[in-house]
């Protein structure tokens, strides 16, 4: 499913790619400023993603791999295309602006980043700890994931599901907020100016939120009922966040 979903996408983006629209494509701060930096983009997008889509569905028909390889696989390709993309974004940007008259501009980095970063990261360490400290209750074998009854429908050994896992989730907000500081046209979060941060902060809480009460479920002390439930009070606090984001 997830190879298919990958090919109708990279369809779309490329039957899309001649019109900036605000459904499909790549967004990155470059693709909002030049119509040839969307096309460019999308166009070796769309045709990347089609290819990996088709080569993962081949994989996961013939090969007889696990998921945690699939979907290293997956996140691998996935980073290396949006690099590629970004780069292929900024250089046609930045070829067209050699074109127009040079004017003084701000930077567009933002202050305050620390603050955010920090608050960002203590819930790392929190988990951590909590870990350490439980290490020798956590069964060998974890439930990481829950359907939407809140029944664990995935396990993993225990160092990976209650350590790997879980920090390179926590990991990735932080990651955004410092790569959306050095390199702000990455995303769109830079035209929000600060609110951007307060909505990657939230978003980290969540995460931080489902890691611990993930951990608690294997504990037994908390059921995944708990779990789904925090899930669909965070869609409602998204849905806020993204009002907040837009000044709407």
């Amino acid at each position: 499913m997830i190879s298919v979903l990958l090919i109708v996408v990279g369809v779309l983006t490329y039957a899309l790619r001649n019109r900036p629209n605000p459904y499909i494509g790549v967004r990155f701060g470059y693709t909002y400023l030049s119509k040839e930096a969307w096309r460019k983009a999308n166009t070796f997008a769309g045709i990347c993603v089609t290819i990996l889509g088709l080569i993962l569905l081949i994989v996961s028909l013939t090969l007889n791999i696990s998921l945690s390889i699939f979907l290293a696989i997956l996140m691998i390709a996935l980073t290396i295309l949006v690099v590629l993309s970004y780069k292929i974004a900024k250089e046609t940007y930045e070829i067209e602006d050699l074109k127009t008259p040079t004017q003084v501009t701000k930077p567009l980095r933002i202050e305050g980043i620390k603050f955010y970063l920090i608050v960002q990261i203590v819930p790392i360490f929190l988990y951590l700890i909590l870990t350490l400290i439980l290490w020798d209750k956590i069964p060998s074998r974890v439930a990481i994931h829950f359907d939407v009854t809140g029944k664990p429908d995935y396990y993993s050994d225990k160092f990976i599901g209650a350590v790997v896992i879980s920090i390179i989730a926590m990991c990735i907000t932080p990651l955004l907020t410092f790569l959306n500081y050095i390199e702000p046209m990455i995303t769109r979060f830079p035209a929000f100016g600060s609110k951007s941060f307060v909505f990657l902060t939230v978003l980290q809480f969540y995460i931080a939120l489902a890691t611990f009460l993930a951990l608690l479920y294997n504990l037994n002390i908390v059921s995944g009922k708990v779990i789904v439930a925090s899930g669909y009070a965070f869609i409602a606090i998204l849905l806020g966040l993204i009002w907040f984001v837009s000044g709407r």
